[in-house]
């Protein structure tokens, strides 16, 4: 059985690994996330799964190693997770009501036999129009997430309607990620689509 490192601090993203069925360590990257100073989303993105991906490889080169980068894009500006609750509130404020993208880009390396993979997936969120009491409200509560809400929470007023995969607005697209682990002969459960 080969180990396997989540190369992230995520709850939701374990708790999903967990629920495929996988028996998973954590230890998350020592990465920092900067400045978008590549030409598009899916570069910073990816960009950023894979330096986190390979900075904890670099220390276990004998476990697979899964990372992944959420982010949300409107108008081709990037938000990821708020810097504090003004920063969470202004965000809000932005998506509300508006049509977005919600981009996480997965990376899984085994260094051992030196095996590298990177994929992105992509979901398209419509918002309601959400009021300022609302905003308050949910600026404090979501601002450690990406774009400072939750998909996962029934409770989230803001999202609408989603197309494409839930499980990628929740941070790990599971279904992408199970064909990527096939190539490392690894398999998961599938779990319900929400």
């Amino acid at each position: 059985m080969k180990k396997i490192i989540l190369a992230s601090a995520s709850p939701r993203r374990k708790e999903l690994l967990e629920r495929a069925g996988l028996n998973i360590s954590v230890q998350p990257s020592d990465i920092r996330e900067g400045p978008n100073t590549c030409l598009s989303a899916e570069h910073y993105c990816i960009g950023l799964a894979l330096s986190k991906a390979e900075n904890v490889a670099s220390l276990q080169d004998n476990a697979i190693v899964i990372a992944a980068d959420t982010i949300v894009v409107f108008n081709n500006k990037i938000f990821g997770k708020p810097k504090n609750i003004r920063d969470a509130r202004v965000i809000l404020s932005t998506l509300s009501g508006t049509k977005h993208f919600v981009y996480t880009a997965i990376a899984v390396i085994y260094l051992k036999e030196h095996l590298r993979i990177v994929d992105i997936e992509k979901t398209t969120i419509f918002a309601r129009k959400l009021s300022s009491r609302q905003i308050n409200i949910f600026c404090r509560k979501n601002h450690d997430k990406a774009g400072a809400y939750a998909a996962q929470e029934k409770s989230d007023p803001l999202i609408e309607r989603i197309e494409g995969d839930f499980y990628n607005v929740v941070g790990l697209p599971v279904k992408k990620l199970s064909r990527i682990l096939k190539y490392f002969n690894i398999k998961m459960k599938n779990l319900n689509t929400r």
